[in-house]
């Protein structure tokens, strides 16, 4: 019995080995994202030559357009839109604003600073006392970096080529004018929620997943909804509880490492798709929307010829003109099943911001 006992530890103590060694020289490993592999020599939406000028939606609207894809939602899209309000329910889609709000934390991409310039003390005869004659009141500064909590991408965020979306010039140091966020003015149209972590039962998806066309297309059906010309599109991951997750020890984890590791995102297999829609924006509830970074610090990615920068981020922003909205907070209309409503979003006209806090709203 001991020989016996002996000679199976041996053995499995050699497949363990075995199992950790690299794979024999001209092995081939099997890949972790197959479509990244097929997306290999594809051309890039971003390189083929648009209808109306040089890129995909460039001159479309003329040559001195500054709001994109804002500019096929139509008063008659609009008001199909405003039918679908039934029962007066309103959602707000936003993250509060505070120091702990969820973002890609960074030196720069700091907590939003809130500072009172006055205190109420400024009214009082004395320190601590009230007079009845005056009012008390205060004032605040507020000191925060613009693409941290729910925000929104402006033109000027993404650019090649040193020049924005329909060929506008690149931004400044200061003064930047072209792109920004005072030049979105508004969106409002059909919205639509596809929840992602509920149609493929996990919630929230698996770090680093890649949402694939038929995800979003299965999604829909098994929503009963349709994805029309014109939307914008919400996707919910779930991911967003993980910035709550506590760690290891079970206390408040104040890095957020778990919600700062590769999140799930939209693939670039869905890029043709949502082009030949017309989406004119593009939600998720995680810090950048697509699928970008995967755990292997060692892997390369292959879709489009090895493009190495985010794709869903330069078709839409700099080649369509069409808008990213990061960080929202989905749960609430997932809860409550509302997949199709009034979409709203009148960002603060903030000139020469990059990009700009936002708190969208859905209308059923």
């Amino acid at each position: 019995m001991t020989v016996r006992v002996s000679r199976l530890a041996g053995f499995c103590s050699l497949l363990a080995v075995l199992c950790l060694l690299p794979p024999a020289a001209g092995a081939q490993a099997p890949s972790t994202f197959p479509l990244d592999d097929q997306l290999a020599n594809q051309p890039a939406p971003w390189t083929v030559k648009g209808q109306w000028g040089a890129r995909g939606n460039w001159g479309r609207w003329g040559e001195q357009d500054r709001r994109g894809m804002a500019n096929f939602l139509t008063p008659d899209l609009v008001m199909k839109a405003a039918g679908l309000v039934t029962k007066g329910k309103v959602y707000a889609l936003g993250e509060e604003v505070h120091n702990d709000v969820p973002r890609a934390i960074t030196p720069s991409r700091f907590g939003p600073q809130i500072v009172l310039e006055n205190d109420g003390y400024d009214r009082v005869t004395q320190p601590g006392q009230f007079d009845p004659k005056r009012n008390q009141g205060a004032a605040s500064y507020t000191i925060m970096h613009n693409h941290v909590g729910t925000h929104l991408d402006t033109f000027a965020h993404i650019y090649r080529e040193n020049a924005l979306f329909n060929n506008m010039p690149p931004p400044k140091p200061v003064g930047t004018v072209h792109g920004d966020a005072a030049s979105v003015k508004f969106i409002v149209g059909r919205g639509v929620l596809l929840d992602v972590a509920r149609y493929k039962g996990q919630d929230p998806l698996p770090g680093n997943y890649w949402i694939t066309l038929d995800d979003l297309k299965n999604t829909a059906k098994a929503q009963n909804v349709e994805i029309r010309k014109g939307d914008v599109l919400l996707i919910r991951t779930g991911w967003r509880t993980m910035w709550d997750k506590p760690g290891p020890d079970g206390r408040a984890d104040i890095a957020h490492r778990q919600y700062l590791q590769p999140q799930p995102g939209v693939g670039p297999d869905c890029l043709p798709f949502l082009n030949d829609m017309e989406i004119v924006a593009i939600g998720a509830d995680t810090a950048a929307v697509e699928w970008n970074f995967p755990f292997d610090p060692n892997y390369t990615r292959k879709a489009f010829n090895g493009f190495q920068g985010l794709p869903l981020h330069v078709d839409f922003i700099w080649n369509r003109g069409a808008y990213i909205i990061e960080i929202l907070n989905l749960d609430e209309l997932a809860k409550d099943g509302a997949y199709e409503f009034l979409f709203v979003v009148a960002p603060l006209l903030l000139r020469g911001g990059v990009g700009v806090p936002v708190n969208p709203i859905a209308i059923r």
